[in-house]
């Protein structure tokens, strides 16, 4: 059985460390990201899920492809639906947000919280690792707390 990444928020941090890691690392045979901006959806799907990353070294910057991304806006119904079965697969999701409070932000079946929580629900008890890369010290036990607080 493939491997499954999911991750939530589609900047820097996430294009750039975690979906590029997981993609260079051939240990997930599939990358799943989460957006909520129409416009960068758009683009990555007009890119059939690739993109580039420069990489600074001590000598020049490396221009790194990833392909094979599939692209979620969760404020639509079909991707919402995609995502959380995606959740519900992985093995590892990443959140990459501009703040914790986006862990409970939107309408109630949208938000980063309760699509976790509806994946994790249908994953039968299946272990899952979750990062949370937000610029916030206890940034784990709010999402931790949010997702819980889905029920």
């Amino acid at each position: 059985m493939q491997k499954v990444f999911v991750g939530f928020g589609f900047g820097a941090i996430q294009g750039g460390l975690f979906l590029y890691e997981a993609f260079r690392s051939a240990n997930f045979g599939r990358l799943v990201v989460a957006e909520v901006q129409p416009e960068i959806v758009r683009a990555l799907r007009r890119a059939q899920g690739r993109y580039m990353v420069n990489v600074a070294t001590a000598t020049a910057i490396e221009q790194n492809a990833v392909a094979g991304v599939e692209v979620f806006n969760p404020a639509e119904a079909s991707d919402r639906a995609a995502l959380i079965e995606a959740i519900a697969q992985a093995d590892e999701i990443a959140t990459a947000l501009p703040s914790v409070d986006f862990y409970s932000r939107g309408a109630p079946q949208q938000s980063v919280a309760a699509l976790i929580a509806a994946g994790l629900r249908q994953s039968a008890g299946r272990r899952t690792v979750i990062y949370a890369a937000e610029n916030h010290n206890q940034a784990a036990e709010r999402l931790a707390a949010s997702i819980l607080a889905q029920g």
